[in-house]
């Protein structure tokens, strides 16, 4: 006997609602900062590990929010338990340089410009971040570099999924003549990196809100690449403007034009998406996950025979005293990666060209391991000291 069309829906009813339900999105947020509102032109310190725990947050129009960057130089995390309108500009972009012979700073979770030369004959200090410029040409790189890229442009970095979040690099120092003289310039800043991520809902409103991330502008070409932006929410909702991008990554453009940014949206419900981007490489996906799972992390233990805390500030300042020895160590630690890891550990002076030196780890010593890396440190210069991954 066929069972009735009544007993078969019944049936399909049973089945639905044995089968589970899709899992709700969870920013991380806890709450506990509360609502962020902001009803005027706002700069606010970041917490120390860059997460703001929010409930609701609202960007009013024609209002901008900055970020003084924290001691780790972390990305800025913007979460929500609630929903995020944005009508007016997040900006955390790299600073131009502020003065004549000043490198600009990077944007939170991006990487400060090279100094200037000291003195007629002396080289620019070349720009930080992995994407770096090296003087003398001087732009960064970071998504991608522009045209023709010469031997002193900085490498290219960075993937798609911004995983991890990592902001722009910083141009190199130099020196430009023209018809009124030579003068002396600092390199633009890298621009910052930040993610803004809800349980429900993200809208950008009607045209006004945004998000910028650009590199800092140089006097002549040591500019700053563009950062990296990220928007994770169930809907992301709002009508773009064509003058007036939604999300921006632009890289510092004064001669040759630093490498651009990442942008990416993560929304598993398109259909009021309806937002614009420019200057940078730009995605549009599902994946609906804001940290990542891969806890892996490198830092420098040791310098110059100075112990350095796990988990401190990257950028390690070095100054050797006058006289001593310039071959020194660099002690670099990985720790939750597998196999063979290679490094790079790059020595910038401040008013020098910087160094690199390739090294590997091999994990298969133990969890962390490391490795020695000989290094030339410039005696009574100081330098900052970085390692990455490559």
């Amino acid at each position: 006997m066929k069972p009735s069309l009544l007993s078969s829906a019944i049936v399909g009813l049973l089945l639905a609602a044995a089968l589970p339900m899709p899992a709700q999105f969870r920013s991380g947020s806890d709450g506990s900062y509360g609502p962020l509102n902001v009803t005027s032109n706002t700069v606010l310190d970041m917490p120390p590990d860059g997460i703001f725990h929010c409930t609701t947050i609202g960007i009013g129009s024609t209002k901008t929010l900055k970020f003084r960057p924290n001691a780790l130089n972390t990305p800025v995390y913007l979460l929500a338990t609630g929903d995020v309108y944005i009508a007016g500009t997040i900006d955390v972009s790299g600073g131009h340089p502020p003065g004549v012979g000043l490198p600009g700073e990077g944007g939170p979770g991006g990487f400060d410009g090279g100094a200037a030369p000291n003195g007629p004959g002396a080289q620019g200090g070349d720009g930080l971040g992995p994407g770096g410029g090296r003087f003398p040409a001087g732009r960064a790189a970071f998504s991608a570099r522009p045209p023709g890229p010469g031997p002193s442009d900085g490498m290219t970095y960075g993937n798609s999924l911004l995983m991890p979040l990592i902001g722009g690099s910083g141009g190199a120092g130099g020196r430009h003549s023209d018809f009124t003289g030579s003068f002396d310039y600092g390199g633009g800043g890298g621009g910052g990196a930040i993610m803004v991520a809800s349980d429900t809902r993200i809208d950008f409103g009607h045209w006004l809100g945004r998000i910028i991330a650009d590199g800092g502008t140089a006097a002549h070409q040591g500019n700053g690449s563009g950062g990296s932006i990220r928007v994770v929410a169930p809907v992301v909702a709002g009508t773009g403007h064509p003058n007036r991008r939604t999300f921006q990554t632009f890289g510092g453009n004064s001669g040759l034009a630093a490498g651009n940014g990442w942008m990416r949206v993560d929304t598993t419900n398109r259909f009021n998406y309806d937002l614009n981007s420019q200057g940078g490489t730009f995605t549009l996906g599902k994946f609906m996950q804001v940290f990542p799972t891969n806890t892996s992390r490198l830092d420098i233990i040791e310098a110059a025979g100075t112990e350095i805390p796990e988990g401190a500030p990257a950028g390690v300042r070095v100054t050797l005293p006058e006289g001593s020895p310039t071959n020194q160590l660099v002690r670099v630690q990985a720790r939750d990666f597998s196999g063979i890891v290679s490094i790079t550990v790059t020595v910038t002076p401040d008013a020098a060209p910087s160094v690199r030196y390739d090294a590997d780890i091999n994990m298969a010593i133990g969890n962390p391991a490391a490795t020695n890396v000989s290094v030339v440190l410039p005696a009574g210069t100081s330098c900052r000291i970085h390692a990455w991954t490559r």
